[in-house]
């Protein structure tokens, strides 16, 4: 049930979902790839819906793209259960979730020495699409930068994708800023 609660409301089938998480990832991408950091880590808190937003803005736990039509509903259908999804609510919020994105300096053998980001959820490292020839299928740093890019495109926009009805929307999240 909660599978299908968080999958339907904040999930890959809610077609914002990727929107309203995406500025949480942009903003923590560009602390990480900055050239100066004031501090050695960044913290942000958040309520139980935006975890899931953020897993669907990174493509974490995601089989909707080999249904062979990019369907949700063939993933987490309604009247039966996919006993093969990745989506479940039990490894996305098991009680209080959390999400580190890391970056480390690391020299590994059949790797550059050099920056990698790496992703955890719930402690557990996941990778990431089209970024994950890293030492421990970690991304390098260099390429990051480029696929954050590639989620905006994706999931940019919120003040045109969701119309809220204020007029001072933003699409840029500033609570790491100075």
């Amino acid at each position: 049930m909660n599978d299908i609660q968080y999958f339907y409301n904040a999930g890959y089938a809610n077609p914002i979902s990727g929107v309203l998480g995406f500025p949480w990832l942009n903003a923590s991408a560009g602390l990480l790839l900055a050239d100066t950091a004031d501090q050695d880590i960044y913290v942000s808190f958040t309520h139980r819906e935006l975890p899931p937003a953020v897993i669907t803005a990174m493509g974490l736990f995601n089989n909707s793209a080999f249904t062979g039509v990019n369907d949700p509903n063939a993933t987490m259908p309604l009247k039966t259960q996919n006993y093969n999804r990745v989506w479940r609510s039990s490894h996305i919020l098991p009680f209080l979730s959390n999400i580190a994105v890391e970056r480390m300096s690391c020299e590994s053998y059949g790797y550059e020495a050099g920056d990698y980001v790496r992703v955890l959820v719930n402690n557990s490292p996941h990778q990431l699409e089209e970024c994950n020839d890293g030492p421990g299928e970690s991304c390098p740093a260099s390429k990051f930068g480029e696929w954050v890019a590639s989620k905006g495109e994706m999931f940019g926009g919120f003040t045109e994708r969701c119309e809220p009805e204020y007029s001072n929307s933003t699409d840029v999240l500033t609570i790491y800023e100075q």
